[in-house]
């Protein structure tokens, strides 16, 4: 399974092509990769907390830092609030540290987030 995300394909040798960056869910991320999504994700926001928690890797892991990237990116067509992207970055670095830092939000179980 692939991940769509900007307007480039990256494959798993880190290759770009014109299209759509595709990130295989089997291949390791790469801290590059990881810091571009960070950055094009934050890039509209002026206050540095979102880029901060996603940055530290004892708030939220890299695969989960990713997906929270993602959906920021796919939030932004709607125009957010910072505040909301600040809310909503806070609560899902909460819940990742709470659950477990090495368990990626979809292996998440509803008694997980219940307990």
């Amino acid at each position: 399974m692939f991940h769509k995300l900007n307007k480039k394909t990256i494959d798993i040798n880190g290759k770009s092509t014109a299209g759509i960056i595709m990130i295989s869910e089997s291949a390791v991320i790469n801290d590059e990769i990881l810091e571009r999504r960070i950055a094009l994700a934050t890039e509209c926001f002026t206050g540095k907390f979102p880029k901060l928690v996603l940055k530290d890797r004892n708030r939220i892991s890299k695969e989960n830092a990713m997906t929270v990237c993602e959906y920021i990116i796919a939030i932004r067509e709607i125009n957010p609030r910072y505040n909301y992207v600040r809310y909503t970055v806070q609560f899902l670095s909460e819940l990742s540290r709470a659950v477990g830092i090495n368990k990626k939000f979809i292996d998440m179980k509803r008694e997980d987030i219940l307990t």
